[in-house]
């Protein structure tokens, strides 16, 4: 035999490609745990979104246009809405109506049905109540069946 001439054998081989094997196992298996936990995480926080966005969306036209006796829970079309009367012979309404949170602007006193109103994002229903006592309750429940609620003080004077 010769001097310093190494012989390998099949096993070495073998066990460096069983070794390989078992880290790309794990590798992939570390890899696929973690985009599973992404998108649960990620369909969550959409889910939980929707009615927080509607709810946000609200309770900011509302403040936009607190001013005295401007807000009102009042019905047009058989639908309960938000009334804002936000210029001068000028009112927004914000209400649910087809599957939809919609708003809808119009001159006072204008004959109005709520198709007219422009579609700002899907909800399955929402529900408002107004008291004197300066503040206007509100419920949206978004197309996965998630209810949100918030009650929005008005500033400038009771609810009518």
């Amino acid at each position: 035999m010769i001097k310093g001439k190494v012989r390998k054998h099949n096993i070495d081989v073998m066990f460096l490609m069983i070794l390989f094997l078992i880290f790309t196992f794990s590798a992939v298996s570390v890899l696929l745990m973690a985009v599973n936990s992404y998108k649960s995480v990620v369909y969550a926080n959409e889910e939980n979104a929707n009615a927080r966005t509607a709810i946000a969306y609200i309770r900011e036209k509302v403040r936009q246009n607190d001013k005295a006796g401007a807000i009102q829970v009042s019905s047009f079309d058989g639908i309960d809405a938000i009334q804002i009367e936000s210029a001068e012979d000028v009112v927004i309404y914000i209400y649910s109506y087809d599957g939809y949170l919609r708003e809808l602007e119009a001159k006072k006193g204008a004959e109005v049905t709520a198709d007219f109103g422009n579609k700002i994002m899907e909800v399955q229903d929402m529900s408002i109540s107004g008291n004197e006592n300066q503040l206007l309750k509100i419920t949206v429940t978004d197309t996965s069946g998630i209810t949100s609620d918030v009650s929005i003080a008005v500033k400038s004077g009771g609810v009518r």
